[in-house]
């Protein structure tokens, strides 16, 4: 019987550590995407005033583009994104690239809250801002006469 070994429930961004899986020894440097680095992620955004105020697709997408503004080069990954309410965030990223919008996507291995590694989680970085306006946001409702 082989007997499974845990050893994540500690590492942060920039630690390694060996890593044991079928006898093979590996060092590698892993975020730790756990509760407690959503958390300070969340109140960090809602202190900002960059928190979602409901779950609407629009509301995401347009918090969304304010929130990669605002993290710049450190970026949001897809657990990250999840852990701040966004679901389906490749979508909204994708409707962000639809209006002009230039997303960098690198693929990331992170530990997450089950404390095991997840290789390629994608973390989105905001390169340029188009300067197209959402459709959605130009619509007139004006009143016929």
């Amino acid at each position: 019987m082989i007997e499974s070994k845990k050893q994540f429930a500690s590492v942060k961004r920039g630690d390694s550590f060996t890593k044991l899986v079928g006898g093979v020894k590996s060092k590698g440097l892993f975020l730790r995407c756990g509760d407690k680095h959503i958390s300070k992620l969340r109140k960090e955004l809602e202190a900002n005033n960059l928190g979602l105020k409901s779950a609407s697709a629009n509301d995401q997408t347009t918090t969304l583009l304010k929130v990669l503004r605002y993290l710049g080069e450190r970026g949001i990954n897809t657990k990250e994104g999840e852990g701040c309410g966004y679901f389906r965030i490749a979508t909204r990223i994708q409707e962000l690239e639809a209006i002009g919008h230039q997303i960098l996507s690198k693929r990331e291995p992170i530990v997450g809250t089950d404390g095991l590694i997840h290789k390629g989680i994608a973390r989105y970085i905001l390169r340029k801002e188009s300067n197209i306006k959402s459709p959605q946001g130009e619509l007139d409702f004006e009143v016929a006469k």
